[in-house]
């Protein structure tokens, strides 16, 4: 079991509330839900969140502690099932401009990607497809 668990409680007509253990809350709604993430914008955060978490320091290290970094993430859908992403796509706002010699920036970029494709939890385990075990009682 994960050792910071994330419980979802009922807080009224299609809204939830999630906490984690060190007293984190998000209010997940469904699509229109005014202050509410969808679920599939939770998974959108998380996707572009880890990837933001996991690139931070070899960023600031090159661009500074001030550097300013945004990360967006956005999903296509299959027509031929509404109800799955076909495609994640996470793009990267941030100024490389302040690194003059291309090789070097190229450098950092391919430090960033790989970063990400071997230490982002979330990336790593959507492209994955790890199973997902559903319980539910039985009484």
């Amino acid at each position: 079991m994960s050792s910071t668990p994330v419980e979802i409680d009922r807080t009224g007509k299609h809204t939830f509330t999630a906490t984690n253990g060190r007293g984190g809350e998000v209010t997940i709604g469904r699509d229109g839900a005014p202050d509410a993430f969808t679920p599939g914008e939770l998974l959108l955060a998380a996707i572009a969140g880890c990837s933001a978490v996991t690139s931070e320091n070899l960023l600031v290290r090159r661009l500074g502690e001030e550097a300013k970094l945004r990360v967006h993430a956005d999903r296509s859908k299959a027509p031929e099932d509404p109800n799955k992403f076909s495609e994640v796509q996470v793009t990267f706002d941030v100024d490389l401009g302040g690194i003059e010699d291309a090789d070097e920036r190229a450098r950092l970029v391919d430090a960033v990607e790989r970063a990400i494709e071997r230490l982002c939890t979330v990336s790593r385990s959507v492209e994955e497809g790890t199973p997902i075990t559903l319980t539910l009682p039985r009484d």
